[in-house]
């Protein structure tokens, strides 16, 4: 940790703690924070080293965009205390909560205006970036290590997890926030051999994988299959993932490595362009999930990976009750 009086000085800038209450909420690119801080790049850019010598943030790049996020003494929870007494703030802090409001706001809707418009075609554009076959068979073979118990496919899309892998399931639950998305799973849910599995155990549910409609501790097996670069906030997202993971059970991240194809973001509404092995685990760290596998797959024009990570408590016997929806929309 660096010294307590470095970390006050770079704190005591109203500047340099706007960008730090910021940050603290969700992970933003530089152009983001001079768009809501409302001054110039260079000036902004001045202040980020400040706090980046000072071990409080550090920038990554991804393509052309650079994000900044908390490190050292504000991502451990140490400064939290510090910070309490501005949840309520008035006057320019509010009105950047507002400005990062209305930034998560573009971003979600250009998701979705990407979603509604390519839901019909997702499977192939999906074939466009990675060889799907392989991936399937390398997820299978990771999965039948152990009974997959009550399963949660986070973004479902067009259903694919549930062919793959409902029929092998207590139960399985497949989410997706974009209902065009849903239309096309439930069709091809419809459209399936009834031998392979039991309709009834198959759930199809509209919600936010930011929010999960689902109590703690409900699912043995947690999926998220190309959707975590579409998180405004991965580590997030994993965290709201972990929450409803039962003590000893699984997640599994399949999504690509850390790439600079910029077109993704560009015309897909890829919020990350792929994610590092450290990235992952400090994610994963951070939920209470321990890495216990990953795995690179070469061959397509962009390398996936798959991160298996195992939740660190002990696991408790099954109770069989279905777990209580919350908020379904």
């Amino acid at each position: 940790m660096k010294p307590l009086l470095t970390i006050l000085r770079a704190l005591a800038d109203p500047t340099r703690l706007r960008i730090v209450l910021l940050i603290r909420q969700l992970e933003l690119s530089v152009g983001e924070i001079v768009q809501i801080l409302g001054q110039s790049q260079p000036r902004v850019s001045r202040h980020i080293r400040i706090l980046d010598e000072a071990g409080l943030t550090e920038r990554h790049k991804e393509g052309s965009w650079v994000f900044l996020r908390p490190c050292g003494a504000l991502a451990d929870g140490k400064l939290d205390p510090l910070f309490a007494s501005m949840q309520d703030a008035e006057g320019v802090v509010a009105k950047d909560m507002a400005m990062l409001a209305k930034v998560r706001s573009e971003r979600a809707a250009a998701a979705e205006r990407y979603f509604a418009q390519h839901a019909g075609e997702w499977d192939e554009l999906r074939s466009m970036h990675v060889a799907e076959s392989e991936v399937e068979e390398a997820m299978q073979r990771i999965l039948d290590t152990s009974p997959l118990g009550r399963v949660l496919d986070i973004g479902t899309g067009t259903g694919r997890m549930i062919e793959l892998f409902a029929g092998d399931a207590d139960h399985f639950a497949a989410l997706d926030k974009n209902g065009e998305m849903l239309r096309i799973a439930r069709a091809k849910l419809s459209g399936m051999v009834p031998e392979k599995f039991e309709p009834d155990r198959v759930e199809i549910i509209l919600g936010d994988f930011n929010a999960l409609p689902f109590g703690d501790e409900s699912y043995d097996t947690i999926l998220l299959h190309q959707v975590l670069h579409y998180a405004q906030d991965s580590e997030l997202a994993i965290r709201e993932a972990a929450r409803v993971l039962r003590p000893g059970g699984r997640m599994v991240i399949v999504d690509f490595a850390a790439h600079d194809r910029e077109e993704l973001r560009d015309k897909h509404a890829h919020a990350r362009l792929g994610f590092s092995d450290k990235g992952i685990e400090r994610a994963f760290t951070k939920a209470g999930i321990r890495l216990a596998h990953q795995r690179t797959l070469e061959g397509g024009e962009l390398a996936v990976k798959i991160w298996l990570g195992r939740d660190q408590r002990e696991k408790t016997p099954k109770t069989g009750i279905k777990p209580k929806l919350r908020n379904v929309a």
